[in-house]
């Protein structure tokens, strides 16, 4: 659940200020993945919060049962991956990473660009190939939250793994701190049409 007092750019329908996100903890095609229902609300009409998480269905699929864990939000600056550059931007970049000594191995494309793991809004990460996703009234749809396997690996947690937590091998507890898995080590995007007065939400996974 993500409130508009903490999402300060999150885009709200009018009279919303609360983001909910639930899922069913079991594969559904055709990513085979958990299927998600988003709900746009009203805080007063969430009510109290539960101080005990509900029993989950035997059935549940274990690898989509987050671990218990505190969420600690943090604006970031990232730019666009290397896909949603122009070419002659892309080659410059190559030229420019050639071009200075660099033994630490720092780059754009790995450390500079989309930011990996879970995050609400910004440039999206794809795992593989991008894909362009629509509404169903052919909207070109925006990236509103990713909900990510692994928060980095151990080439990128040089620049994105935090500070107070960061290691020179990026120790398994850290890049997986909900112990959730999606497909293979993948993420599963959720996308917001912005020209739909009700803001419309569709849903895609990659895995590595």
């Amino acid at each position: 659940m993500l409130f508009a007092r903490d999402v300060p750019d999150l885009p709200f329908p009018d009279e919303a200020d609360t983001l909910q996100v639930l899922w069913c903890p079991l594969d559904h095609e055709p990513y085979f993945q958990p299927h998600t229902i988003v709900r746009w609300r009203g805080a007063e009409a969430v009510g109290s919060l539960l101080i005990d998480a509900p029993t989950p269905d035997p059935d549940s699929d274990d690898s989509y049962l987050p671990m218990a864990c505190v969420l600690s939000p943090e604006r970031v600056e990232e730019y666009p991956a290397g896909w949603g550059l122009p070419a002659e931007l892309r080659q410059r970049i190559w030229a420019w990473e050639d071009g200075f000594p660099n033994p630490d191995g720092w780059g754009y494309f790995s450390h500079l660009s989309s930011a990996p793991g879970s995050k609400v809004g910004g440039w999206v990460s794809w795992i593989q190939d991008p894909e362009q996703v629509e509404c169903s009234k052919s909207h070109e749809m925006a990236h509103l939250l990713t909900i990510a396997s692994r928060e980095f690996d151990i080439e990128n947690g040089k620049r994105w793994a935090p500070i107070e937590e960061r290691s020179p091998h990026a120790p398994l507890e850290i890049q997986e701190p909900t112990d959730l898995m999606i497909q293979d080590a993948g993420s599963l995007y959720l996308f917001v049409c912005l020209k739909c007065p009700d803001l419309p939400v569709n849903s895609l996974s990659q895995g590595s």
